[in-house]
C-alpha cells in the first residue's frame, strides 16, 4: 500500500466510530485488491501476493470482530469465509476475475455498513487524539495537511 494511502487510513481511524472502523477495513481490502490488480498487470507477482495477504489479514480481523450474540454475525461469518477463500484462490491462481468477485462482495458490504455508520452517533473510539481539520497548505513542491488541536491539551500517556 502506498504511503499516502496508509496515512489517509491512519487519519480516518483516529476519528472513526465503531461502525466507521468496519467501513475503513472494507476500504483497506478494496485498496489492497486494487493494488494487487495493478501488480498483476505489471507482472509483479511478489507485490500481488503481498497485497492479497494483507487483504486477507483484514478479512480475518473482520471475522474476529463479530459479536455472535446477534444472529446476523453467523451470516457475516459465512460471507467473510467465502471472501477469504476467494482471496486465497486469487492469490494462488493469479486470476483477476476472482479479484472482481471479491471486490463486488466487499463493495456491497461496505455500502451497507456505510449507511449504518451514517446513523452511528457514538463518537470516535479513540480518545486523546489530535483533531484533524480540513486544511491544506501549499508547500514548496506539494500540498501539506495542517491540523490544529483546539484544546491545547497534551496527547499520549501521562505519568
Amino acid at each position: 500500500m502506498e504511503k499516502d494511502k496508509l496515512q489517509e487510513f491512519t487519519r480516518r481511524v483516529t476519528q472513526a466510530s465503531r461502525t466507521e472502523l468496519i467501513v475503513i477495513m472494507y476500504d483497506v481490502i478494496l485498496a489492497d485488491t486494487a493494488a494487487a490488480r495493478e501488480a498483476l498487470n505489471q507482472g509483479d507477482t511478489g507485490s500481488y501476493e503481498r497485497e492479497l495477504k494483507h487483504a486477507g489479514r483484514f478479512v480475518h480481523e473482520l471475522m474476529g470482530a463479530l459479536d455472535y450474540q446477534y444472529p446476523i454475525a453467523h451470516e457475516l461469518l459465512s460471507l467473510y469465509s467465502f471472501l477469504n477463500k476467494t482471496i486465497i484462490r486469487a492469490c494462488i491462481s493469479h486470476k483477476a476475475e476472482l479479484l472482481d468477485a471479491a471486490d463486488e462482495m466487499v463493495s456491497k458490504l461496505r455500502e451497507t455498513f456505510a449507511q449504518v455508520s451514517a446513523q452511528d452517533t457514538s463518537g470516535p473510539v479513540m480518545h486523546n487524539t489530535q483533531q484533524v481539520y480540513a486544511g491544506l497548505t501549499y508547500g514548496k513542491n506539494s500540498l501539506n495537511e495542517s491540523y490544529l488541536d483546539p484544546s491545547g491539551a497534551k496527547r499520549g500517556f501521562m505519568a
